[in-house]
């Protein structure tokens, strides 16, 4: 519940600081009308993680086309990047991109990592690489210099942020192991065997 509190205050703050620079009688501008929708969008997704942790359920979904899948990714992250006046760039290595991708809960897991790593990107681009092995999907965010402290091996758990503490619960239900290489954070997570 506190955590909930912390996330919720932060979305509302987050209205009224863009309610409070724009002036009061005149319509929102484009900038700001796009921020406004940002911060209500997460505010959503933060309610539904909550709703989720609480009750132990996570989304489900069939398997995705890479096609289908990475178009649903970048819809559903593109308000974190106005947020963060910055670029998110999804590519497949290789020629995963027909192969087919677990549909909302690796996108939700994806979706919460994300904003751990988004600060390092500092308004510029943040790539994802997305790849697969034969026995694993492989994720990989540049730049991150490092692990954040929210998604560290039992840290999610005790956080107040909601998103990593979903994260980390998310992480577990799909096997994800996460390490730092080489500038950047790299997320495995094994595929089902036939």
């Amino acid at each position: 519940m506190r955590s909930t509190l912390h996330d919720m205050a932060n979305v509302l703050g987050g209205v009224k600081g863009i309610l409070d620079l724009t002036l009061p009688d005149q319509p929102l501008s484009q900038r700001d009308r796009l921020r406004l929708q940002a911060v209500t969008e997460e505010g959503i997704v933060t309610l539904e993680r909550c709703r989720q942790l609480a009750m132990g359920t996570f989304p489900e979904g069939p398997m995705e086309p890479g096609a289908t899948w990475r178009e649903q990714l970048l819809e559903e992250l593109e308000p974190m990047a106005i947020l963060f006046r910055s670029r998110v760039q999804l590519d497949f290595e290789g020629a995963c991109g027909s192969e087919l991708w677990p549909g909302a809960l690796l996108r939700g897991y994806i979706r919460a990592v994300t904003r751990q790593v988004f600060p390092y990107a500092k308004g510029s681009v943040m790539n994802i690489i997305c790849s697969i092995g034969p026995e694993e999907w492989r994720l990989r965010w540049s730049p991150a210099p490092a692990l954040p402290e929210n998604l560290s091996p039992g840290a999610g758990e005790e956080s107040l942020d909601i998103c990593a503490r979903w994260a980390a619960r998310a992480g577990a239900s799909l096997g994800a192991a996460l390490s730092s290489e080489a500038g950047a954070l790299l997320a495995r997570i094994p595929r089902p065997r036939a």
